[in-house]
């Protein structure tokens, strides 16, 4: 190769080399100015907020709230899709594998972060494939009883437990329980567990008295023992709740660490954009300040949680190792 051949060779390669350092900033360009104009155009076509328990129960409800809400504010209808069967997992799993373009949302409460306890084939990471959004709403945990069941206070149900042993029946939602683990565990009770696929078809049999007592919130119940169709017995928690100042502690009835506490939160597939996540949590921060929303929330016992994202996701991580704790601990077993 001649001397004039080599250095058109040379200038060859630096032309190629600078068409491809044009081409990767170019595309750093868009991707850095990719956010703002996601911003700026989301959302621009209706929003899947699934719900991954039937219509009816605690997550159903304060869905179909947040969604009427937030409709408005982001100026796009929020469908409401009720996805459920195993223990929440199929609904959450169809968000998890959806675009992360913040057009398919999934409301979880606490038992997203303890199924991995009890499944052992895990479709998803609990926690490496979402993205927190906001952390919606939080509430103790209250044991309710059907009407037809002899023992009239949570008292009379230890004392009945302790005096049937594995006559007693729990409803459960879900494959498994940590809080009716806890109350095992805390309590020394032997009693028969009876799963359903979500808390509106276990209010269903506990009214009817195919089943004794639950443990759920009063966003599921709190209807039902307004009416007289349920009665509420126990709470956990440290102190008494001010929307049921008679009902006591787990607590003051003898059965100490029940530190339980009931959430419900949004979360999209992992790698959302941090202007759509941004976005998200604002119009959900507006809507929880709202006060018809507090007062509805107040009357299923439940208060406002701090909308947000860094709040879900330290709520999410920290629950998700505590009952990793806890099935150590108790030598919990996947129930798959």
């Amino acid at each position: 190769m001649s001397e004039s051949q080599g250095l058109k060779s040379v200038a060859v390669v630096e032309q190629a080399w600078c068409r491809a350092r044009h081409i990767v900033l170019a595309g750093l360009f868009a991707l850095a100015m990719a956010g703002p104009v996601l911003a700026q155009d989301y959302p621009n076509h209706p929003i899947r907020l699934i719900v991954p328990f039937p219509v009816g129960g605690s997550s159903d409800a304060i869905g179909r709230m947040l969604a009427d809400r937030l409709s408005p504010l982001l100026k796009q209808p929020i469908v409401v899709e009720n996805k459920a069967g195993a223990g929440g997992m199929i609904g959450t799993d169809a968000v998890a594998k959806a675009a992360p373009d913040g057009y398919s949302l999934v409301l979880v409460d606490v038992f997203h972060s303890s199924t991995p306890v009890y499944t052992r084939k895990m479709p998803y990471d609990a926690v490496k494939d979402f993205t927190p959004i906001a952390l919606v709403a939080r509430s103790p945990a209250f044991l309710v009883a059907s009407p037809a069941f002899e023992a009239k206070t949570a008292r009379e149900v230890i004392a009945y437990a302790k005096a049937n042993p594995n006559k007693l029946t729990m409803a459960i939602a879900g494959t498994g329980s940590v809080v009716v683990d806890l109350f095992r565990a805390r309590s020394g009770l032997q009693f028969v567990y009876v799963p359903y696929k979500g808390s509106s078809p276990a209010i269903q049999d506990l009214m009817g008295g195919q089943v004794n007592v639950f443990i759920t919130t009063m966003a599921s119940a709190g209807a039902h023992v307004k009416a007289g169709r349920l009665r509420v017995l126990a709470a956990t928690g440290s102190r008494r709740n001010p929307d049921f100042p008679d009902v006591p502690t787990f607590a003051e009835v003898g059965i100490a660490g029940m530190d339980y506490e009931q959430w419900f939160g949004v979360l999209g597939p992992a790698n959302l954009p941090k202007p759509v996540v941004e976005r998200l949590s604002a119009a959900i921060t507006q809507v929880m300040k709202a006060p018809e929303v507090r007062e509805r929330l107040a009357a299923m016992a439940l208060e406002p949680g701090a909308a947000a994202p860094e709040e879900m996701k330290r709520k999410l991580e920290d629950d998700v190792a505590r009952w990793q704790k806890l099935a150590r601990e108790l030598d919990l077993k996947p129930l798959d």
